[in-house]
């Protein structure tokens, strides 16, 4: 028997800005990161990560959930170059994010990004990613 949603085809994600523990450079980052694999060039740049813990008094309830990776967008279209420093879009990359988003086809949806931030409801934080901030609500046309 098979079960079709009409939820799982939007082409929307949600875009995030969240803590990381950069274990290369022992710093702690505040990267961009997104709900889902995006449609269109977004996807180049997204990438797959499993993120240290930010401390070793974190709770381990996280490893416990169906999945603790979270898809960061890289700086580099060459993801090989990853393994350095400043590898991932950080909170103040924002704004070109947000100019690459819109000169490539993406709309960014401020009138449900509003509405979500209105009704108090922390979309996408739970025990394990409290700190997780909502930036905005992205489609691709």
């Amino acid at each position: 028997m098979s079960y079709d949603s009409p939820f799982e085809n939007v082409n929307s994600f949600t875009v995030y800005v969240e803590p990381y523990l950069d274990t290369y450079t022992k710093e702690y980052l505040n990267i961009i990161t997104i709900d889902k694999m995006p449609d269109g060039p977004l996807a180049t740049l997204a990438m797959t990560i499993n993120p240290p813990k930010l401390s070793p008094f974190q709770s381990s309830i996280c490893s416990f959930t169906n999945n603790n990776c979270k898809m960061a967008i890289s700086r580099y279209y060459n993801k090989g170059l990853c393994k350095k420093s400043n590898r991932f879009l950080l909170a103040e990359d924002i704004p070109s994010l947000i100019s690459y988003l819109q000169l490539n086809g993406y709309i960014v949806n401020t009138e449900i990004t509003k509405i979500i931030q209105r009704s108090n409801i922390n979309i996408g934080n739970t025990v394990c990613d409290n700190k997780k901030k909502m930036v905005c609500v992205v489609s691709y046309s």
